[in-house]
């Protein structure tokens, strides 16, 4: 069929209007140069440095000039193998910080202008380009980084995961700075990176893996909570940067301003989750102290005061800005409001071993405020050990509650009550006209010290269930020096000839040792010494098991460390003394405050740990020992300072003075 074309000075006609004008389009290139926009060769020419041309080649480069580039880097391969080694030693500081942030970022804006049906998307998508680009050239590199990044930690290598970024992150610094002297960087971008990247290490931090498998002497939460520190201190100059640029539009409405939505993103949430992390900061109950006694409230009521003045301010603002149909404009510090809400709580929780640690007075308070708990057996053997402690320190504690619980367990007759009765002796809670009331004295009395004869002593089963009859029995003159006599027999082959050998042995030399002394038969410590010694290195315990900690002692060999084994250890060697070869910062390690430890446990460590450091003969810490120990600890702190220094050393972006509000901060 004929097709009638259309004429050359028609079409020319037609494209007139879109015809880019020479002038005009030559002074938008000078525009962009003088924004910063400046071939890549130039600026290897502006500097001599020969690792600033390593960095152009490693760094993708649309992420130092946000987006804005001309021309390419340097090739790979022209580069000398010093030049490339040291290149390589940046990449995990590279990938960690850098990329992290540049692709949420570069895709956050990108999205915003798809939404708002802008045209000029073009830096964020150079700056995607290099970042994929990146990944084809570096990716196997980049996978080993985050895989060192999760397994290292995980295995007991932190230190050797933070000497790597450190030394990374040193040379990314050096190539941020020269970057930096020759005027070309963007201080709100090297922010958002560093922000994410410490953020993303706070999240890995909280591994309950890590930190089981070495010695150390604080709780390695505490890491994470430098990171979540780091986060907070960065915080303002990303949004400082932003405001510098023109701040960013929130949204368009042609309606009234939903300042509802903007109160329940920034109040409602936040105090939610605040409330929910200040559960188990909140005041006493029952044996469970506060962790910050009144002042919780104190703190709560200082976190919604600040939510709602920014509520207020915001709305107050929104109000003089007029026109419903006008631009409604979110303050830039409002999403740093929230964020300091979420995290707020979080570094809390994180080192609550800091602000609620086991003192002197917390640690009496608990075991005056005793109370039985689900399984009466484990509430008395947990709370035993504190309240004998106090009592050693002369704290001189009310028993009155406990004792009043004992009794009326012994008017009951409750179950598992023989097992209670040895951990009220033990503390001195049985009066002695109780004793004659206690029931199947008499029965427990003839299977101790059978009438037959001749007697001849024997293994004791259950020392555990018998431990309260000795005491009975002792307190009321109830042995002769025979009984006597024939009772250290018979608990001396119950040390020498244990049921099981794999288990209880050092509970078992505990409870033959205190029974020997109850019945005015002391152990000759020097004979068993040596057997002593030898039971608590074989139930000593430098492994992790599941989530337990490396470096306390076994209840049963090949089994997660415990708590009362661990104690009955330590009060073990405080009779028989240190054994050769027993590394003590073990032990000091399991012991170490932790934010969270089940039950009543934190109280037990403490004490435990204060008869670890009583010891005669024990070794004190050093502040060699702890700085060597808690090296990871001190390396996060200082990755925290580069990145402040990175994110302070880089130019800030362009003042904004043309009064709009269009997100350029990537452009």
């Amino acid at each position: 069929m004929p097709v009638e074309l259309v004429s050359e000075s028609d079409l020319r006609t037609a494209l007139r209007p879109h015809q880019v004008d020479a002038n005009e389009f030559e002074a938008g290139i000078r525009d962009r140069i003088e924004a910063g926009v400046v071939p890549l060769q130039d600026v290897s020419q502006k500097s001599a440095d020969p690792v600033l041309t390593v960095a152009a080649t490693f760094i993708p480069w649309p992420l130092i000039t946000g987006g804005k580039f001309a021309g390419g880097g340097v090739k790979l391969s022209s580069l000398t193998l010093a030049q490339k080694l040291l290149g390589y030693a940046a990449l995990p500081a590279i990938s960690l910080f850098l990329l992290v942030g540049a692709t949420f970022f570069s895709t956050r804006k990108i999205h915003k202008v798809q939404q708002e049906n802008q045209s000029d998307i073009s830096d964020a998508r150079e700056m995607q380009a290099a970042v994929r680009q990146w990944w084809r050239s570096h990716r196997f590199a980049a996978i080993m980084v985050y895989a060192a990044v999760l397994i290292l930690p995980m295995i007991g290598s932190t230190w050797l995961l933070f000497l790597l970024l450190l030394a990374s992150f040193g040379l990314l610094l050096y190539f941020l700075t020269s970057f930096a002297r020759i005027g070309v960087g963007n201080r709100y971008l090297v922010g958002h990176c560093c922000f994410m990247g410490l953020g993303l290490l706070s999240m890995v931090m909280q591994n309950p893996f890590i930190g089981q498998s070495e010695i150390h002497f604080v709780d390695q939460k505490l890491i994470a909570a430098v990171f979540l520190m780091g986060t907070l201190i960065l915080l303002p100059f990303p949004i400082l940067s932003m405001a510098r640029l023109g701040g960013r539009e929130a949204f368009q409405s042609k309606q009234k301003t939903p300042h509802w939505l903007l109160v329940f993103v920034t109040f409602l949430i936040p105090t939610g989750l605040f409330y929910i992390a200040l559960q188990p900061f909140r005041k006493s109950t029952g044996n469970q102290p506060a962790i910050f006694g009144g002042y919780g409230w104190l703190i709560f009521a200082v976190m919604i005061a600040v939510q709602i003045s920014a509520v207020l301010w915001a709305y107050v603002r929104r109000s003089r800005k007029g026109g419903a149909t006008q631009h409604v404009t979110r303050p830039e510090w409002i999403p740093g409001v929230l964020y300091v809400c979420i995290t707020v709580p979080l570094l809390l929780w994180l080192t609550n071993q800091i602000w609620w640690p086991a003192t002197p007075d917390r640690i009496l308070h608990h075991v005056e405020s005793f109370e039985m708990g689900r399984y009466p057996y484990l509430s008395w053997q947990d709370w035993e050990i504190p309240a004998r402690w106090t009592i050693e320190q002369g704290l001189h504690p009310d028993l009155s509650r406990a004792r009043a619980v004992l009794d009326n367990e012994i008017a009951t007759d409750q179950d598992l009550l023989t097992f209670i009765l040895g951990s009220a002796f033990r503390v001195g809670l049985v009066r002695p006209d109780q004793i004659d009331t206690l029931p199947d004295l008499e029965e427990e009395r003839r299977s101790l010290l059978p009438e037959a004869n001749p007697r001849k002593p024997r293994r004791i089963y259950g020392l555990n269930q018998n431990v309260w009859v000795f005491y009975a029995l002792a307190d009321s003159n109830q042995l002769s020096s025979e009984d006597r006599d024939f009772l250290e027999q018979r608990l001396l082959v119950t040390l020498e000839n244990p049921v099981v050998k794999t288990s209880d042995m050092l509970e078992t030399a505990l409870r033959v040792t205190q029974l020997l002394e109850v019945i005015d038969r002391p152990i000759d410590r020097e004979k068993y010494r040596k057997q002593v010694h030898q039971w608590l290195r074989e139930f000593h315990s430098t492994q992790p098991h599941s989530f337990q900690i490396a470096g306390g002692f076994e209840k049963y060999q090949g089994v997660s460390a415990s708590m009362l084994a661990t104690s009955d250890a330590v009060e073990l060697m405080q009779i028989y003394g240190i054994p050769e070869g027993l590394d003590l910062n073990w032990v000091r390690s399991y012991l170490r405050p932790l934010n969270f430890r089940p039950a009543n446990r934190k109280w037990i460590a403490a004490v435990t740990l204060d008869r670890l450091n009583r010891l005669p003969g024990a070794t004190q810490l050093t502040l060699f020992e702890w700085l060597y120990y808690e090296r990871s600890l001190l390396a996060a702190m200082l990755l925290v300072v580069l990145c402040l220094y990175a994110t302070l050393s880089s130019p800030l972006p362009p003042k904004d003075n043309s009064g709009t509000r269009e997100d350029s901060a990537l452009g």
